[in-house]
């Protein structure tokens, strides 16, 4: 049974979060996926879904990987 992990990220004040939103689920590896659940100042929270048996830790990680991502630059989990 798949998992479910809070997930909130915030940018700079300038930046749209639906876009980084959209950018994190786009970055997702296969078997995961995530729902947005709020937008709103420099904030985007989502949920994420991963397989279960993934550890937290691990899914820590590959969002601090995709947080590094060019095209998510400034943006930090919150």
């Amino acid at each position: 049974m798949p998992t479910e992990h809070p997930v909130r990220i915030s940018g700079p004040d300038d930046a749209a979060p639906e876009t980084a939103a959209i950018r994190l689920i786009a970055l997702l590896p296969t078997g995961r996926r995530a729902t947005v659940l709020d937008c709103h100042g420099g904030t985007a929270t989502l949920k994420l879904t991963v397989p279960d048996g993934l550890t937290p830790p691990a899914v820590d990680r590959t969002l601090d990987d995709i947080l590094a991502s060019p095209v998510l630059r400034g943006w930090t989990k919150a």
